[in-house]
């Protein structure tokens, strides 16, 4: 194996990595929509968004893979950053640089990998796009070119405005280790702690603003059942993907956090009533029941049940009692037979909304 040297303006390359906001953050639906993309349009199991930070990869999005992070020195994308072009691999067990790396021959069995570098605008290659299979392959002009168009669009989004909001203001007052608290290893959504944190940031806005907040609670149906019949490696890999979905049904806006098991909460701000919050959670009961969730024990259909409350704040409710309202109108979608919402609205009428099949 090869360890790729340094770059020549490495302390300048951290300083603009830094300068994104990016490292040890949650998921978001902007960059995994890109790597989804990088899937679909270029026919590979695997993409990847990836940091390269002073001693570790890290991915800000990562798809066909439950990596979080590697080394830097057994990093692919440690040499795709030290490119004007993509990186191309067609077969890493026969290049030199790659064949004896434990990417390639451990169970992530990387043999073929293009990377296209992203930049800062500085000019520092930060990260990388990347799409990653367990077999060689051959990259078509054509392929090359969509690889370029998806790096553009990960890179205008890398060098965008982060987290919106309260999402934002909480990361940037935090340093990497507490971030890296925050946030629930499996899923890599907010964990308790974190999602709490925003939920009564956005409790203090709406108090202050005497604008609508919305809180939905979301559980798995019968989750227990795959646990039992498949073990919880199955079990682990059907959260991530839920968690995942559940992610892209939201607004970028909106912040989902893991809270239990398999239980998640969705912070909705400044939702306006009228159904909106209804139309949302509906939305998200739905894309996760619309197809089933791939695993090692085989296609597994998965639903979900939703609880919400959206309501004025003002002092005659608090985080508390928002929470558990919500809980309770989660009990009640339960009890009306699971795979469906129930939202009470302020000044409306609960919603109980059809069960999708």
């Amino acid at each position: 194996m090869i360890e790729a040297p340094i770059p020549a303006n490495e302390p300048n390359r951290l300083l603009a990595l830094q300068k994104t906001q990016l490292l040890d953050t949650p998921l978001e639906e902007r960059f995994e929509r890109i790597t989804r993309l990088v899937c679909r349009l270029l026919g590979v199991p695997r993409a990847s968004i990836s940091l390269v930070d002073e001693t570790r990869q890290w991915f800000k999005s990562f798809q066909g893979s439950a990596l979080t992070e590697t080394p830097r020195k057994v990093s692919f994308c440690a040499h795709a950053i030290l490119c004007d072009e993509i990186l191309l691999v067609a077969d890493a067990t026969k290049d030199i640089r790659f064949h004896d790396n434990p990417l390639v021959t451990g169970p992530e069995e990387v043999v073929f990998y293009a990377g296209h570098p992203l930049r800062s605008p500085d000019g520092s290659r930060v990260g990388v796009l990347c799409a990653i299979d367990s077999k060689p392959h051959d990259f078509s002009d054509d392929d090359l070119r969509t690889l370029r168009d998806l790096a553009a669009l990960a890179e205008a989004e890398v060098n965008a405005t982060t987290l919106v909001d309260t999402q934002k203001e909480l990361l940037s007052q935090l340093d990497a280790e507490r971030r890296r608290a925050l946030i629930d290893p499996l899923t890599r959504l907010w964990n308790r702690d974190g999602i709490m944190e925003i939920l009564t940031r956005e409790y203090a806005r709406a108090m202050r603003t005497k604008e609508h907040l919305g809180v939905l609670m979301a559980d798995i149906d019968y989750f227990k059942r795959i646990n039992d019949a498949h073990g919880h490696a199955v079990g682990d890999a059907a959260l991530r993907e839920v968690a995942k979905r559940l992610l892209a049904s939201f607004r970028g806006f909106d912040a989902v956090g893991r809270v239990g098991g398999e239980e998640f909460l969705v912070v909705v701000p400044t939702a306006p009533g009228n159904r909106n919050i209804e139309a949302i959670a509906s939305r998200a009961c739905q894309h996760v029941g619309e197809k089933p969730v791939a695993t090692t024990a085989g296609h597994l259909s998965l639903t979900i049940s939703i609880g919400g409350v959206d309501e004025t704040v003002d002092f005659s409710c608090n985080v508390d009692e928002l929470i558990k309202k919500a809980d309770d109108a989660l009990y009640r979608a339960k009890q009306m037979g699971r795979n469906r919402t129930f939202v009470v609205v302020a000044d409306s009428v609960p919603s109980d909304q059809a069960e999708y099949a």
